[in-house]
């Protein structure tokens, strides 16, 4: 596993994958499991509970069928994330949701895939544009 879906990715990869540039959408297809943080599920729920997002299927159909067994496992918001998520300088991002998948991908030492040009302009991140 080298990859951890930003929740923008995760939307693009499974509802709009023509969003993702085909590099990355087939480095994504080639590996066997990505990772996830259960913090994206929390944003994609918070966004279409507030309109902000249409999806094709009720938030929590679409969210089951955008978690295939096998194949996107879901990293765990332990201490060691929800602290680290608050170790950068107070100019990394306001947003504690981006915070928390930033760490979960720096703490499990993957590549954050991503369009976020906030996070990608970050040299402490490794990061990969979805563009």
């Amino acid at each position: 596993m080298r990859y951890l879906l930003d929740t923008n990715a995760w939307l693009r990869w499974f509802h709009r994958p023509q969003e993702i540039s085909t590099t990355v959408r087939q480095l994504l297809n080639a590996e066997q499991v990505v990772a996830l943080s259960p913090m994206s599920i929390i944003e994609v729920a918070q966004k279409a509970d507030k309109g902000k997002l249409i999806l094709p299927l009720p938030v929590n159909v679409w969210v089951r069928q955008s978690l295939p067994a096998g194949r996107i496992k879901l990293l765990p918001i332990s201490v060691e994330v929800a602290l680290a998520a608050y170790t950068w300088p107070p100019d990394f991002h306001g947003d504690p949701a981006d915070r928390i998948i930033a760490a979960t991908a720096n703490v499990h030492r993957l590549t954050l895939v991503t369009s976020d040009d906030k996070l990608l302009a970050r040299s402490d991140l490794k990061t990969l544009s979805t563009h």
